[in-house]
């Protein structure tokens, strides 16, 4: 396969990009160690270039990992597609876009990219850093796909599956049902139930305070509470307790959780 060059990353970031302060020695050199992989000096820098680290417009586009985001992230889909179709041969279509779905989330591919410590690597506008860019599950998810389409454009199909297949190893064997949120599990659980859809109650008590609760209904009943920093956490940890709940009363036979007894208890 002919080896395709990033025809704009020739193009510093602009002057208060911030690099990881560790710069001088983890070096894009020592990544690419890191990572067991050929790829160019071209593809590995712009893989590693936040969009907040270049300017407006079009250049926030072509000068960062943006595009090679978007096609890494169809490569990372069709490599865990591929694999599940090939390693559970009795599985239905549902199982195996929920197993799909459940590898390449962002929280996932976050995880890998920790495992990699990209984001010592990765060069940020100095206000995305000093807000804990680098830490960020959006930015370390993005810059994971965007390395994923750098191994692509800089080897072939079959040298990017492997790398793939070895980087996610952890979140591929790992039991579908601790990978999907919570809130996707317990709605589909109270929807098979004639429960319907789940209703959540999120607050932030303090609005100068970064934290936030939540609770969740089923069938006007608060069955789970949660707290976290963000709404996400508070509802995931409400949701959480909810199926607790569920999977408590199922042990008492199914009329314990029937919609037209439910409210009577």
């Amino acid at each position: 396969m002919e080896r395709v060059e990033a025809q704009s990353a020739a193009s510093p970031p602009k002057g208060d990009a911030v690099p990881h302060p560790a710069t001088k020695t983890r070096s894009l050199d020592e990544l690419r160690a890191r990572l067991g992989v050929h790829i160019t000096d071209e593809l590995l820098a712009l893989a590693m270039t936040h969009p907040s680290a270049v300017g407006e417009g079009i250049e926030r586009t072509l000068l960062s990992n943006q595009r090679l985001e978007f096609l890494g992230d169809s490569l990372v889909g069709a490599v865990c597609a591929e694999y599940f179709f090939r390693s559970e041969p009795q599985s239905p279509e549902g199982a195996l876009t929920n197993r799909k779905i459940s590898a390449v989330r962002k929280d996932a591919l976050a995880s890998a990219a920790k495992r990699l410590h990209l984001g010592d690597y990765l060069t940020f506008g100095r206000g995305e850093d000093v807000a804990g860019g680098r830490e960020r599950h959006s930015n370390l998810s993005d810059a994971f796909e965007a390395l994923i389409a750098a191994i692509f454009l800089s080897n072939d199909w079959v040298v990017t599956r492997d790398w793939i297949l070895l980087a996610l190893n952890e979140e591929l064997h790992k039991d579908p049902a601790t990978l999907i949120p919570a809130k996707n599990r317990l709605q589909e659980r109270t929807q098979a139930m004639g429960l319907g859809v789940p209703r959540y109650i999120t607050t932030q008590p303090k609005p100068k305070i970064q934290w936030f609760d939540s609770s969740v209904a089923l069938s006007d009943e608060v069955r789970g509470q949660g707290e976290g920093k963000s709404k996400k956490v508070a509802e995931e940890a409400a949701a959480t307790m909810a199926l607790g709940w569920l999977e408590q009363t199922a042990t008492l036979g199914e009329e314990a959780i029937n919609p037209t007894t439910l409210n009577a208890e």
